[in-house]
């Protein structure tokens, strides 16, 4: 009897451990989102490191928390705002990891040109925030929200041509264009590849 009860004291302490390990693990990869519910892919040493690209990836995820945050972004709809917020930071947070890995001096641009824009998007998130007073007149609050879109589609944007020049620079193509079998479209018009206006022999 003194046997089961041990064992089953053990089985316990064994199961409490392994939740509260789950647990700690769960809480832990939430606290390194930079948005709520999205994971990242950042290195778990970021957490409480004093690197550059630790300390840009922790303050991505400050700058959402303070734009969700506010009492306001609810009350007013600015569900799109948010949105576009939230793509930016994860744009920026997917550049830092992937500017992490690189070698000098690339890493040192890659980090450069993320925190100019992580600088950005924090003072747009800024200014949104400071013109949602509620004692502010719809007019200083058109003009908040107003200057908001623009300013995050400039960083949407910029964060589109980023994109396309690491498309470029990893040696990615546009993918051909399919017929309905499958095959690549010619859309040469029957012309060979040398002279125009000639057609390939079969």
């Amino acid at each position: 009897m003194i046997n089961l009860l041990l064992a089953a004291v053990v089985i316990g302490v064994v199961g409490f451990g392994v939740a509260l390990a789950l647990r700690s693990r769960r809480e832990f990869a939430e606290q390194n989102e930079v948005v709520p519910g999205t994971p990242s892919s950042a290195p778990a040493s970021w957490a409480g490191a004093h690197s550059r690209e630790a300390k840009l990836h922790r303050r991505l995820g400050a700058a959402v928390r303070s734009a969700r945050a506010h009492p306001r972004v609810e009350e007013l709809g600015l569900a799109s705002q948010l949105a576009a917020i939230d793509a930016q930071a994860i744009s920026l947070d997917e550049q830092l990891v992937a500017g992490a890995a690189l070698t000098e001096p690339h890493r040192t641009a890659a980090i450069d040109r993320v925190e100019e824009q992580t600088a950005a998007l924090e003072a747009t998130i800024g200014e949104l925030v400071a013109g949602l007073a509620e004692s502010a007149p719809r007019s200083q609050l058109d003009a908040a929200i107003a200057n908001a879109d623009e300013r995050l589609a400039a960083l949407a944007a910029a964060r589109d041509e980023v994109e396309e020049l690491d498309r470029r620079a990893s040696g990615q193509t546009e993918i051909p264009d399919l017929g309905a079998e499958g095959q690549p479209v010619d859309d040469t018009n029957g012309e060979s590849d040398g002279e125009p206006g000639t057609t390939a022999q079969p």
